[in-house]
């Protein structure tokens, strides 16, 4: 996952580094990499990067060409494109000047393993300011050594028992956790039916198939837009047809992408099966626990995308999200990934993409910032995020709230959706259709 601010000037070199060693403060995670264990006896882990070179992660470049959006846009799509180097921890920054004449420009790009998109916020938090010249601070106690000073690699004799240990530890915890299961059902036989129903779930989602001809069809090129809505706007929509932000938000995106199915002659597409990810931290956890790495789950929920009124639509969606949110399933999807984790990789690694592939859309809204941030001097006037597109998927579209706009990101997959400009004007259309149709029952 990625994000792009877009800054009022320049920021001030000496001020970067400083802001990235206050984010590798608050969140270690940015100076480790992943390890598989000696053998594979126990899952990949994270440990410190003795080599860690923020030099190498943090780069500085002047946007060439129109110097515009666009170009910025066209500059960032194969950085974000290019996958992470896993001898390295999994994070890349890119420094743009020249953006648009006098602007410059932050492109910070994440491995999910690292963070998920709360765990995102508190990165964001960590390395910018409340305002451009704050009261000096000093760097951290344990400031990370941007060269030199290298840490000692533990030797194979020790990974190998820390390796064991680990195994040992993992196998017991789950072997409690399933003693903990059988014993609840024992003691509370009714509890069967809600594991039948989550099994009832799981089969139909992994039956489920759009009949997309898209699904046939995939390239590895990828391009990234963003576009803006206004948040107020959105947030009255929510209050005038009820439900959530996210129902209002889906409403929109099913009616763009509806839209464009039928402009590219594609009749058989009905619903299309959608990622929603959704955060299961505490309020108060939000900026507290970046370190923890993910802790949210998805609801994937069959998006219609042929309802002929956008007011009944909403309704429609709003009654499956609902529904999906009480669904054992997605409730249990944490723990269920957790407990599959300890099969052959190989198998684990066929499950996962087996479900992934049903995917056809990805929907994520983070919780954004709305008040200014500034980033070592410089005033971030706005602020795209990017998800992944899931396997033979055309889009998938993320949304950040910051300041008074809700920044959209798209990610696209250019041998499906090659142009991407429709699909922007069918969320601006989609959006002012809703607003339209809501304007009328009040």
């Amino acid at each position: 996952m990625a994000m792009l601010m877009v800054l009022d000037r320049p920021p001030d070199p000496d001020r970067v580094r400083l802001a990235f060693d206050q984010a590798a403060a608050a969140v270690p995670r940015l100076t480790q990499r992943v390890a598989e264990a000696p053998l594979g006896i126990t899952l990949p882990h994270w440990e410190d990067d003795p080599t860690c070179d923020f030099d190498y992660h943090v780069r500085r470049h002047r946007l060439s060409g129109d110097a515009d959006m666009a170009e910025l846009f066209r500059e960032i799509t194969p950085v974000y494109e290019s996958p992470f180097d896993r001898s390295r921890p999994l994070w890349e920054a890119r420094l743009y000047d020249g953006v648009e004449g006098d602007r410059a420009a932050l492109f910070f790009k994440l491995h999910h393993a690292v963070a998920d998109g709360i765990g995102g916020n508190a990165i964001f938090a960590a390395m910018t300011d409340w305002q451009r010249q704050p009261d000096p601070v000093s760097r951290p106690a344990q400031a990370h050594a941007w060269k030199g000073d290298w840490g000692r690699e533990p030797g194979i004799g020790r990974r190998l028992l820390d390796a064991v240990e680990d195994r040992i530890g993992l196998d017991l915890e789950r072997a409690r956790e399933v003693a903990v299961a059988v014993a609840g059902v024992i003691e509370h036989p009714s509890k069967l039916a809600g594991v039948g129903d989550m099994v009832r779930s799981v089969v139909n989602t992994a039956m489920f198939d759009s009949h997309s001809p898209l699904k046939k069809r995939a390239g590895r090129a990828r391009r990234l837009t963003g576009l803006e809505l206004p948040f107020e706007e959105v947030r009255a929509l929510r209050r005038i047809l009820g439900g959530c932000t996210i129902d209002v938000i889906l409403t929109i995106m099913a009616r763009a992408i509806g839209k464009w199915h039928t402009q590219h002659r594609i009749p058989d597409v009905e619903e299309l099966m959608t990622l929603v990810p959704v955060n299961l931290r505490r309020p108060e956890e939000w900026t507290e626990k970046a370190d923890v790495g993910n802790v949210s789950t998805g609801i994937l929920v069959p998006l219609p995308i042929r309802k002929r009124g956008v007011l009944a639509l909403h309704r429609e969606i709003t009654a499956r999200m609902a529904e999906k949110k009480k669904d054992p399933a997605s409730q249990a999807a944490p723990a269920m990934a957790d407990v599959l984790s300890i099969l052959p990789r190989g198998l684990y690694n066929w499950l996962g993409e087996s479900t992934f592939g049903k995917i056809d859309f990805i929907v994520t809204n983070v919780p954004g910032i709305l008040v200014p941030r500034f980033f070592a001097g410089a005033e971030i006037v706005s602020a795209y995020p990017f998800a992944p597109v899931a396997m033979h998927s055309p889009v998938s579209v993320a949304l950040y709230g910051y300041r008074e706009h809700l920044h959209i990101g798209i990610t696209s997959d250019e041998a499906i959706m090659p142009d991407i400009e429709r699909f922007q004007d069918d969320i601006l259309a989609a959006f002012k259709e809703l607003k339209e149709r809501a304007s009328r029952r009040r």
